[in-house]
């Protein structure tokens, strides 16, 4: 429920504070006092798109807050936990302007851009005569109208529907996980048989790329190991080398060995070095014969392209393109064994489309009756709202093609004329802001009131309307206003008496500049402004008493309801 409104330096209203109530809140005033600018306003901070014209002449910037009560209201609450955003019972939207074009807006002291701000505001306020906030406009609204009047029955429906949509989301589970339809296993079984086949044809060791990748580096590098290794085996077995001088210290040390244990010990020390360095040298010498081979180096490079080819493909290390074989050999051996189960639930997802299929035709057949009740009130409604050649129509279409959807295969577009004779059209084609406000009115009266958001604001809803008929859309206001908040902007003296809050919109001339002021109306007031729109005389004790009197009748028939 819209609390309150804000404005500042918004056209001609320098400063306004608006407290909204529950039940019906009117504006009314003279033409051209800013009734259109409390409601341009008011869809600014809603998330319209802005324009810096809007902002008060000789002013930097525009601003407009507004708080609403969400207590109850679960859809907002569910959107502002999407958008990461702070509430506890109350919101409240603030909106700047400046005179470069920028806007800035606030979602409790969240900066949010104004998609984000308009998917909130869309579920709190019903703006008739602005299509961006005119919730029925869209056609999937529509049906979720057509639906909650269905009651039980519809829903009753769309439970068995789901049912049968669970069903069939287990089936194509299960069928999934038996390689899904007959040509979609033989397209994985031929993948499957590929795999296998190509992972066990290069049969890949455990250890074999380290080893592999050793052996390239060893060949690549022959020619340094092989300078290497002589200019090492030079340097120990040449004469006066390494092995000539261990030969010499081990003799002298041998001569030496009788006359103690030490050098003894010293002398078995030095003939095992020497032995270790004997078979050294040789070793290296072995290691100075061996030749570049460039077909083995490129059969090693042709087996590492092998199996980087596997890890691209089936694993980043041997253990993973071991599972991945196993896995494969286990899914194709399930897959080539599940022929039969496949086509038992085939025939069992088959019987459970036929089934849903019912209940498509059942819920189109009851969405139908609902329609032409619909249909009927509305248009016998119409006429008490002085549109006595209107036409209202539910038209129906059907998707095609297997459709697996809670909302069976119907789609539908409300269509109306004004005019009879006229041809029916969509309500977005619909331009009179006036014609679509009764409509809506009368909508929301045939159906209690009772669809979208917690607020309406009807704009221009008593262009073209007078006496009964303005008594008819009153007393529809009251009744709705009774579940729903409603704020209107009307000229109609009916409207106004029976206003739960009324507001009067005033232009006064004040030094240089024409400021518009918003004025709640008390009991006295209201009647006064009553008074005016019926043209009487301000200083007419029977005027004053016929104005004091649709006030009173007002509030009689309120108390009814």
């Amino acid at each position: 429920m819209l609390k309150n409104l804000s404005i500042k330096n918004v056209a001609l209203i320098r400063f306004a504070e608006i407290e909204f109530a529950k039940g019906l809140n009117v504006l009314s005033g003279e033409t051209g006092a800013g009734k259109s600018v409390v409601l341009e306003a008011l869809n600014f901070s809603l998330g319209q798109k802005a324009d810096k014209s809007m902002i008060c002449h000789g002013e930097k910037d525009c601003s407009v807050t507004c708080s609403f009560d969400i207590s109850g209201n679960d859809s907002v609450k569910k959107e502002l936990d999407e958008l990461g955003i702070e509430y506890d019972e109350e919101i409240i939207v603030k909106r700047t302007l400046n005179v470069d074009g920028k806007s800035a807006i606030r979602l409790n002291g969240e900066s949010v851009t104004a998609g984000m701000l308009r998917k909130v505001t869309s579920l709190l306020v019903d703006i008739h005569g602005q299509s961006d906030h005119f919730l029925l406009l869209k056609e999937s609204n529509q049906l979720a109208l057509i639906d909650g009047l269905g009651g039980e029955k519809i829903t009753a429906i769309k439970d068995k529907i789901d049912d049968c949509l669970q069903q069939i989301r287990e089936i194509d589970h299960s069928l999934k996980t038996l390689g899904g339809d007959e040509a979609t296993r033989a397209r994985r079984m031929d993948y499957l048989e590929f795999a296998i086949r190509e992972i066990e044809n290069v049969n890949v060791g455990e250890n074999e790329e380290t080893d592999l990748s050793d052996r390239k580096k060893k060949l690549l590098n022959l020619e340094k190991i092989a300078n290497a290794c002589s200019e090492s085996f030079e340097a120990l077995s040449a004469e006066n080398g390494v092995t000539d001088i261990l030969s010499n210290v081990c003799r002298r040390i041998s001569a030496i060995k009788q006359y103690g244990t030490e050098y003894e010990d010293l002398s078995t020390r030095l003939s095992a070095v020497l032995d270790e360095v004997t078979d050294i040298s040789e070793l290296i010498n072995d290691c100075c014969d061996e030749e570049f081979n460039p077909e083995e180096l490129e059969e090693i490079e042709t087996r590492l392209n092998s199996i980087n080819a596997l890890k691209r493909k089936y694993g980043k290390t041997y253990k993973e393109i071991t599972e991945t074989l196993e896995k494969f050999k286990a899914e194709l051996e399930l897959i080539g064994d599940s022929a039969e189960k496949s086509e038992k639930l085939a025939k069992e997802r088959l019987s459970v489309l036929d089934r849903l299929e019912s209940y498509y035709d059942v819920l189109t057949e009851e969405r139908k009756k609902v329609s032409e009740n619909l249909s009927k009130k509305l248009s016998d409604k119409l006429k008490e709202l002085a549109m006595k050649g209107a036409e209202f129509k539910v038209e129906f279409m059907s998707q095609e093609g297997e459709v697996l959807s809670t909302k069976g295969r119907d789609l539908v577009c409300f269509m109306f004329t004004a005019n009879k004779g006229e041809t029916l059209k969509p309500l977005s084609k619909i331009i009179s802001g006036g014609e679509l406000s009764r409509l809506m009115l009368g909508i929301k009266a045939v159906t209690g009131g009772n669809f979208g958001a917690e607020t309406f604001i009807f704009d221009e809803i008593d262009v073209g309307i007078s006496g009964e008929a303005a008594e008819v859309v009153a007393k529809n206001f009251a009744y709705i206003s009774k579940d729903r908040q409603i704020v209107a902007i009307s000229h109609l003296p009916q409207i106004v008496a029976m206003a739960d809050v009324g507001f009067l919109i005033s232009k006064n001339e004040e030094g240089e500049r024409t400021v518009t002021h918003v004025t709640k109306l008390d009991e006295s007031g209201k009647v006064g402004e009553v008074l005016r729109l019926v043209g009487g005389n301000a200083d007419s004790n029977a005027a004053f008493i016929h104005a004091r009197e649709m006030v009173e009748r007002a509030d009689k028939f309120k108390s009814t309801i």
